[in-house]
């Protein structure tokens, strides 16, 4: 989403929390439309690299989808303009619901923001901008996948082995600059790396890791075993 809009969602739990519904409803949505039931599971990051604030959402969705009339597995294929633009209105629709839960005006530079109609209009105008939506490319090693998924969704906001000089006083970390596709340094008061890293401390109970599709908690029961069956998969036990 463009970066104005960030600033909306900072420690806004409420406001991140239905980010995760308007992040996944543009995927089942699309898979719907072709009858097919896709599994989904989804993480939430706070943080950019430099420890800014940076709300995102990565989403791993599977390679095909259970066809719910026939109970077959189907492949499937994703539109990138046709998602962005599911994905541009569920984020513009959910901030004109929620004018009262961010009071927008409040804002530093958004003071001209006086009611719903001026917000509607500033929304209008960010809807229109351009909106990155990455699409990776088809994963090949499932195991393979799930390592660096597990290893990077679960990150911290910086690594230890990103920290490279600390002379009692600052704190000096490198970073992967993706415009400029190299490392950068960065160097914070130690209150100001502090302050950074406690703000991406998620609320108390807020998962920052959820299911959708068929591996929601809700469908998983019912709908797994045909999944399994679909893929001629022997299904697994879970072991305590």
């Amino acid at each position: 989403m463009p970066h104005l809009l960030w600033p909306f969602f900072n420690n806004n739990w409420p406001l991140l929390n239905a980010l995760f519904r308007a992040a996944t409803r543009a995927i089942l949505r699309w898979a719907r439309k072709q009858g097919l039931e896709v599994g989904i599971f989804c993480a939430l990051h706070t943080y950019g690299r430099q420890l800014n604030r940076h709300p995102h959402i990565h989403l791993s969705v599977t390679r095909g989808g259970l066809d719910i009339k026939h109970g077959v597995w189907r492949d499937i294929f994703f539109k990138k303009h046709a998602v962005e633009k599911i994905w541009r209105g569920a984020v513009t629709r959910l901030l004109r619901h929620s004018y009262n839960l961010i009071n927008p005006g409040s804002q530093p530079g958004l003071g001209h923001i006086r009611d719903k109609k001026q917000w509607g209009r500033y929304l209008e105008a960010q809807y229109g901008r351009r909106w990155k939506v990455h699409f990776a490319k088809k994963t090949r090693g499932a195991w393979k996948s799930v390592k660096y998924l597990g290893r990077y969704l679960k990150r911290p906001p910086v690594s230890a082995a990103k920290l490279r000089h600390y002379s009692g006083g600052a704190v000096v970390h490198h970073y992967y600059d993706h415009r400029t596709h190299q490392y950068r340094q960065q160097t914070l008061t130690q209150e100001e790396m502090i302050g950074r890293y406690i703000s991406h401390i998620p609320a108390k109970h807020f998962k920052m890791v959820r299911y959708y599709g068929f591996l929601s908690n809700r469908k998983r029961g019912e709908l797994l075993p045909k999944v399994y069956e679909a893929l001629e998969m022997e299904a697994r036990k879970r072991v305590f």
